[in-house]
């Protein structure tokens, strides 16, 4: 028989907060099994189970270190599926998100529960009529921050957020997602069909897309004039290239056909001059360093003596001073590593990341490292870490009303074919942003 927690948990008729401090390992997969083996009874709406997992530095002994992995775990063994969009509706049953809540400085899981039946499909449908229905872009998502802002502040945005040149071709890619979600939207109109509370806010606050979308293709193409690539972007163009002057190839000639060809033979040309040497060369200033590259300096050598201390106290004893400053070792490293989670570009992926990563902790280690006998780093930081909080996979994105089926869409793959409110719209756009507060 169910009892204690998992009973408060399945009981629960609205979206509830439990604290697992002070539960271990065994009781935080026995709280899980027995709260979620089975569907939630019928519920008139979807609810979340929220899981504070860990805090700050005055609360971070309260909970188990492992608290978060141990839960989500033990959800993945009940065949529950992490997704970054998922939000309160039946659509996104049996899914689990980690978050950080910043302002309180708390680590959370949220549970979206399975549900017999698959929860009350009548009151889900009425649902889109009230005033706390999910929008239809997370509004903390690139996606929506790009739909919504001003031409001014996109500029800024794409500089800082999408620094590299297939960052930006993703972001072009984004763009057109929400040009065709808001066609989507208009066709309805046009239609006669009325629009659901979370569609009309959407397309009242979408803003100067078209500008937005020809900005973007000319800062990306002023990576490739002036030769600021890396060679896996010069290959990406070559392929690019390739299949242009196949298509115009296969073309009715004309004189617009002609003319188009002709540029796209010019621009082979040039990409085969934009040797791999000379782009390697190039690599001391692109790609650009981490955003957060001022902020990581000044700790990484602030924990250098610290690790020094470290290895003292493994062959001896400590004076009390010194026992003090060790403290803060641990808080210095989660610091550093939140920073190297923020600098993640919006649309980066996993691997380009991972090395310019490197090369911001080489550099570092090169001029203060060897001074000090040590190398000052967060533990590596990894896709896991967006995926699971904040990543995001890192990125890796949904589609609208689509729920993640064992394993997310790239935002450089195939749009999704399936149907979400507004249609189909590119996945890249619904990641949850969580460097926001470093802006």
């Amino acid at each position: 028989m169910v009892s204690g927690m998992a009973a408060s948990i399945r009981s629960s008729l609205e979206s509830s907060t439990f604290d697992l401090s002070g539960h271990d390992a065994t009781s935080i997969q026995s709280i899980t099994h027995d709260a979620f083996s089975t569907p939630f009874p019928p519920l008139d709406q979807m609810i979340r189970i929220t899981f504070v997992v860990g805090a700050g530095k005055l609360s971070r002994q309260k909970y188990d270190a492992k608290a978060m992995q141990i839960l989500t775990a033990a959800l993945r063994e009940l065949d529950y599926v992490e997704d970054r969009g998922a939000g309160c509706s039946f659509d996104c049953a049996g899914c689990f998100k980690t978050q950080h809540d910043t302002g309180k400085n708390l680590f959370t899981v949220v549970v979206f529960p399975k549900v017999s039946g698959g929860g009350n499909a009548s009151n889900n449908a009425s649902g889109d009529a009230n005033e706390g229905e999910e929008p239809l872009l997370p509004t903390n998502s690139p996606g929506y921050k790009i739909a919504v802002c001003s031409i001014s502040t996109f500029q800024s945005l794409l500089s800082s957020q999408c620094p590299t040149y297939a960052q930006k071709r993703k972001c072009m890619e984004c763009i057109e997602g929400l040009v065709e979600l808001l066609q989507s939207i208009e066709n309805k109109l046009m239609g006669g069909h009325p629009l659901d509370s979370a569609e009309q806010s959407l397309y009242d606050e979408m803003d100067e897309l078209t500008e937005k979308l020809a900005y973007t293709q000319k800062e990306a193409a002023k990576h490739v004039d002036e030769g600021l690539l890396t060679v896996q972007e010069k290959e990406m163009l070559v392929e690019m290239n390739q299949k242009r002057i196949a298509t115009l190839t296969k073309e009715k000639n004309s004189t617009a056909v002609a003319e188009k060809l002709k540029k796209a033979l010019a621009r082979k040309e040039y990409l085969q001059c934009l040797t791999d040497e000379k782009l390697s060369s190039l690599s001391s200033t692109y790609p650009p360093p981490l955003r957060h590259e001022g902020k990581l300096t000044p700790l990484r050598k602030k924990l250098l003596p610290l690790l020094a201390l470290e290895g003292k106290a493994k062959g001896g004893f400590l004076t009390l001073a010194e026992t003090r400053a060790l403290t803060e070792k641990e808080e210095i490293e989660s610091e550093i590593e939140h920073l190297e989670e923020a600098s993640y570009g919006w649309f980066e992926e996993e691997d380009a990341f991972e090395e310019r990563l490197q090369k911001s902790r080489d550099k570092f280690n090169a001029k203060y490292a060897k001074k000090s006998g040590g190398k000052a780093s967060a533990k590596k930081t990894s896709s896991a870490g967006r995926s699971g909080g904040g990543g995001n996979s890192v990125n890796k994105w949904v589609l609208p009303g689509q729920k993640q089926k064992g394993g997310w869409e790239t935002a450089g793959g195939k749009k999704s074919s399936a149907k979400g409110k507004g249609g189909s719209v590119f996945s890249a756009m619904m990641l949850d942003d969580s460097s926001s507060d470093e802006d």
